[in-house]
């Protein structure tokens, strides 16, 4: 869905409660985000998820039948229940940076059912770029992370080093970590401790078919 669509649908709701002629930055303030933000999620047809499920929540919409069109009756036959997560807008394994609460973001609604299928609730998500973790990751998969998740010797890892944020097999020394790539044409690398921070563990990961 395009944001110029989902900001008609919106007029539409606010029509059917007698609030008519409304202009973009009228649509911002329904859904309380500042105009000039909004502007720009428009100009970047980024939608702002957050914002837009709250504002149905408040009037009782479905958001399957705001988003897809579903009916009354499909909703009450499938209830489908979403996240809505945090896809940073850095790369990994090949460098580009850590995770940190500054870095820019967009929100992805993200089906429920799949986070249950990777058995987590608390995740974020992060594009991986390059061939070295394939056959397990492959280049331009998003990783589903989870910085609560109990760290074990080999688990994947997203791991920010002086050298940029990497995504790889993390074997644990006495003295630092071994970063290990799954592609064996990528060599091992050394991090003693306290140049590397583990961010979190890979739960899973999403690619397009």
């Amino acid at each position: 869905m395009q944001m110029q669509e989902v900001i008609e649908k919106l007029k539409d709701i606010l029509a059917s409660e007698g609030k008519c002629e409304l202009k973009t930055k009228d649509i911002a303030k329904e859904l309380g985000i500042h105009p000039d933000t909004f502007n720009s999620m428009k100009f970047r047809n980024s939608i702002p998820y957050a914002h837009i499920l709250n504002f149905l929540e408040k009037r009782n919409i479905s958001i399957n039948y705001f988003f897809y069109g579903s009916s009354p009756k499909d909703q009450l036959e499938c209830e489908y229940k979403y996240k809505i997560l945090k896809l940073y807008k850095t790369n990994a394994s090949l460098g580009g940076g850590g995770i940190n609460d500054i870095l820019d973001f967009e929100n992805i609604l993200i089906d429920q059912k799949i986070l249950d299928f990777f058995k987590t609730k608390d995740c974020e998500l992060i594009t991986c770029y390059g061939e070295s973790m394939e056959p397990i990751i492959k280049d331009k998969s998003i990783c589903v992370i989870n910085r609560n998740k109990t760290f074990k010797n080999r688990s994947i890892c997203v791991v920010n080093t002086k050298d940029g944020l990497f995504i790889k097999q993390v074997l644990k020394q006495d003295n630092g970590v071994i970063l290990h790539s799954l592609n064996p044409l990528y060599k091992d690398i050394f991090y003693k401790n306290g140049d590397f921070l583990l961010v979190g563990v890979v739960v899973g990961e999403l690619s397009k078919i």
